[in-house]
């Protein structure tokens, strides 16, 4: 998902103010800034949406958190209805609430999606898990006959791969392994560790596929859960 980042330091329209006489971790709305080069990149994880969003400051004055972080912004956000992401006028995404046009939040950081997928997916698992032993998602095809399927819990994620109808082997993920869209930016540490631990699981099977295939299978769940990308 690519944003664009203005050169303008404020946002007075929006009411969200972006001090400059503060050390920041991002040059939030600064042209050509849109990394953080002091998060560790050598995670095997990759880099955390929700770390990130903590070491950026912002000045609220449409929720009134004044000053605060983006992360708690977006949570407090999310919290009052605002769940659904759009493309807003100035190239970037914004949040707001499902069915209204405009929404409180119109410029969120580059990682300001992922992290409110993720917290929405979070928030609506354990709500179904309340009433469901576990969630799926449908089998995937890899390639021929061989297919995944995604059996997500409380705290974990197993892949399991068939060949045909027989289960021919199972890897437990962690429940952050997969994000939205991970595979589909080729920098993405995530994506590189899903795939190696593929590669270790499964020696004989063409990892890279499968990698992309369980990001599909990813998508299915956040579908079961009523979650989606832009609008």
């Amino acid at each position: 998902m690519n944003t664009t980042i203005s050169s303008r330091s404020t946002t007075p329209q929006l009411g969200f103010d972006f001090p400059t006489g503060m050390a920041l971790s991002a040059g939030i709305n600064k042209s050509g800034s849109k990394s953080i080069p002091d998060l560790d990149l050598t995670n095997p994880t990759g880099i955390a949406a929700g770390e990130a969003l903590s070491r950026m400051i912002v000045d609220d004055r449409v929720l009134h958190m004044g000053m605060t972080t983006w992360r708690a912004l977006l949570d407090r956000a999310i919290s009052l209805g605002h769940t659904e992401l759009y493309p807003s006028e100035s190239g970037q995404v914004g949040l707001r609430t499902p069915g209204l046009r405009f929404g409180p939040i119109q410029r969120m950081p580059d990682l300001g999606p992922q992290y409110v997928i993720q917290s929405i997916f979070r928030n609506r698992l354990d709500s179904r898990l309340k009433t469901e032993e576990q969630v799926k998602s449908g089998r995937v095809i890899v390639q021929g006959t061989t297919k995944v399927e995604l059996v997500v819990l409380q705290e974990t994620m197993t892949l399991c791969l068939f060949l045909g109808r027989k289960q021919i082997g199972a890897l437990e993920l962690d429940l952050d392994t997969l994000t939205a869209g991970c595979v589909n930016d080729g920098a993405s540490q995530t994506a590189a560790s899903l795939t190696s631990k593929l590669a270790e699981a499964f020696p004989d099977e063409d990892h890279l596929l499968i990698t992309r295939s369980a990001q599909a299978a990813f998508d299915q769940v956040l579908k079961v859960l009523g979650i989606g990308g832009v609008k």
